[in-house]
C-alpha cells in the first residue's frame, strides 16, 4: 500500500500542533495500571502525578491517562478540548480528545498513537496517509458519530467509531476509574521514527506495523529480556517495566 500525503485541508493549526508535538515519544501503555493497583488499588492519576511518574520511569499511561494529560495541556494553551469515547459505558472503553478552534474540530488520539490530529467537520472520503502510522485513514461524521476507517497493507480495513456528544465530568471520571482497574492485557505501543511505523508489545509477543505489512520480532525467554526490549523501544526504565509485568501477572 502506498501511503499518500496528509490532506492539507484536514491538517491541524499550529495552536494544536504545538501542544500535540509535546507528546512525541510518549508510549501508550497499560503496564502502569498494574503498578498503580499494586500500590493500593486502581485509580485515575492526576496530571501532576503522571508528569512526575514519567520523569522517574519514562512511562506515560493508557488512553485515559493520555487524554486527560493532552486535554490539560490544550486548555492551558487556550485551546478548547473535551474527551470523547467509542463507548464510555464499557470497562475497556477507548477515549480521545476533540480540540476546538475557530477553524473547527480536530480529533486528537494519543491512545491509538495517531501521528497527528485530523479535521473532522468535513468528511475525508478517500484513504489518506500521514495521520495514522502504517495506515491510511478515511472518515465520515453522521449525527455526531465519527466513523474512522483504517486502510492497512494487503487490503485490510478496520473501523473505529467515536461518539462526539458531550460527556459530563463525572461520567468520564467513573469510566476512567473503572478502566484503570481493568487489567485485561499488558500492552505497549510506540510510534516509530518518522511516524510511518508502529511498534507493539501484546502479551509475550511484539511486532512492527509498517507501510508494507507486519514484521514479527523473535520471541524472548523471560520477563527480564522482555523488559529490556520494551525499555529499548519505549524509553521506559527496564526495571520499572519488569516490576509492572510482575504486577500484571499477580493481579490479573
Amino acid at each position: 500500500m502506498v501511503i499518500s500525503t496528509a490532506a492539507p485541508s484536514h491538517l491541524a493549526p499550529v495552536s494544536i500542533l504545538d501542544v500535540w508535538q509535546g507528546f512525541s515519544g510518549f508510549p501508550m501503555e497499560t503496564l502502569t495500571k498494574a503498578w498503580v493497583v499494586a500500590r493500593g488499588g486502581g485509580r485515575q492519576r492526576s496530571v501532576e502525578e503522571m508528569e512526575v511518574h514519567r520523569a522517574q520511569t519514562g512511562a506515560s499511561g493508557n488512553c485515559f491517562d493520555l487524554a486527560f494529560w493532552l486535554q490539560s495541556r490544550l486548555l492551558a494553551a487556550g485551546v478548547g478540548a473535551r474527551i470523547v469515547s467509542d463507548d464510555i459505558t464499557r470497562k475497556d472503553a477507548h477515549v480521545a480528545v476533540v480540540a476546538e478552534v475557530k477553524q473547527g474540530r480536530f480529533l486528537c488520539d494519543l491512545g491509538d498513537m495517531w501521528t497527528q490530529p485530523v479535521f473532522i467537520d468535513r468528511a475525508l472520503p478517500e484513504p489518506c496517509g500521514g495521520f495514522f502510522p502504517a495506515a491510511c485513514i478515511s472518515h465520515n461524521l453522521t449525527h455526531e458519530l465519527l466513523r474512522v476507517d483504517y486502510h492497512r497493507p494487503g487490503g485490510k480495513v478496520s473501523h473505529q467509531t467515536y461518539d462526539l456528544r458531550p460527556l459530563n465530568a463525572g461520567e468520564i471520571r467513573d469510566a476512567a476509574e473503572q478502566n484503570q482497574r481493568y487489567l485485561a492485557q499488558a500492552l505497549v505501543e510506540v510510534r516509530g521514527c518518522g511516524g510511518d511505523s508502529h511498534w507493539e508489545y501484546d502479551g509475550q509477543a511484539s511486532r512492527w506495523s509498517t507501510p508494507t505489512g507486519l514484521v514479527l520480532e523473535p520471541s524472548l525467554p523471560d520477563r527480564t529480556s522482555w523488559s529490556r526490549r520494551i525499555g529499548e523501544r519505549s524509553g521506559m526504565v527496564p526495571g520499572y517495566v519488569e516490576a509492572c509485568l510482575t504486577a500484571f501477572e499477580r493481579f490479573r
